[in-house]
C-alpha cells in the first residue's frame, strides 16, 4: 500500500462534524444488514479477507477525499492485520469514473494493485488515462476490455447493488464508510479509524 502526505483538515471537521455523520444501522429506516454491505462475492476484499473487522468504503476514483481517506485506510491495513477493506465503486462523478471502476472490477489477480494506482492518480480521468493508470500497475489493458462486454452484465450488477446501498444510506456523495454495524459519512484519519475498529471488535 501507498502512503502520501495527508492534509487532516480534508478529513476532519471537529468532534461536531464527527458525531452528525456517524450513524448505527438501526437508526435508518430501511438499513441494509452488515452483511449486504459487507460481503459482496464479487467484490474481492483488500487486507485479511478473513479478518475479523470489515471497513467498506463508499467510493469514486475521481474523488479527491476518497484518495486521502484510502491513505488512511493503507495505514490501518498496514498495521492491523485483522482488517478487510471493501471498496464499494459508487461511480458518482460520471462516465469516466464508472468506466475506471468497470476496469478495475475486472482486473482479475491484479484488482489490489489497480485499486492503489487508481487511488493514487492524480489527474483527471478518462479511457486513456485509466489505461495508462491500469497499465503502470500491471494490468493488461487491452485483455481486460476485450473481456469486459462478456462481464458487463456481471460487473454492472455490482453497481448497482453498491448504488442501492447508498441510497438506502442517504449519502449524498463520496466518501462513506461502514465499520461494522456503523456508517460514517465521511472520510476518516487513522486515529478515529483505530476507535471504529475497536468498537467493532467490542460490539
Amino acid at each position: 500500500m501507498f502512503e502520501r502526505q495527508i492534509d487532516r483538515r480534508l478529513l476532519l471537521k471537529g468532534a461536531a462534524t464527527l458525531a452528525a455523520t456517524m450513524m448505527p444501522f438501526p437508526a435508518l429506516a430501511t438499513a441494509p444488514t452488515v452483511n449486504a454491505v459487507a460481503f459482496d462475492p464479487a467484490i474481492p476484499a483488500l487486507g485479511n479477507p478473513k479478518g475479523d473487522v470489515t471497513i467498506a468504503e463508499f467510493v469514486d476514483y475521481q474523488c479527491p477525499i476518497c484518495k486521502r481517506a484510502f491513505v488512511e485506510l493503507a495505514k490501518l491495513l498496514a498495521e492491523d492485520a485483522e482488517v478487510r477493506l471493501v471498496m464499494k465503486d459508487w461511480p458518482v462523478f460520471g462516465d469516466a469514473s464508472r468506466d475506471a471502476a468497470r476496469m478495475a472490477l475486472s482486473a482479475g489477480p491484479l484488482y489490489p494493485q489497480a485499486v492503489e494506482a487508481l487511488m493514487a492518480n492524480e489527474h483527471a480521468l478518462s479511457e486513456r488515462r485509466t489505461n495508462e493508470v491500469l497499465a503502470s500497475a500491471g494490468v493488461d489493458v487491452m485483455a481486460v476490455r476485450a473481456s469486459l462486454d462478456a462481464r458487463a452484465a456481471d460487473v454492472d450488477a455490482v453497481l448497482t447493488r453498491n448504488d442501492g446501498l447508498a441510497v438506502a444510506f442517504q449519502l449524498r456523495g463520496t466518501p462513506a464508510l461502514v465499520i461494522g454495524g456503523t456508517l460514517y459519512k465521511r472520510g476518516m484519519h487513522l486515529d478515529e479509524l483505530r476507535q471504529a475498529v475497536a468498537r467493532a471488535r467490542a460490539s
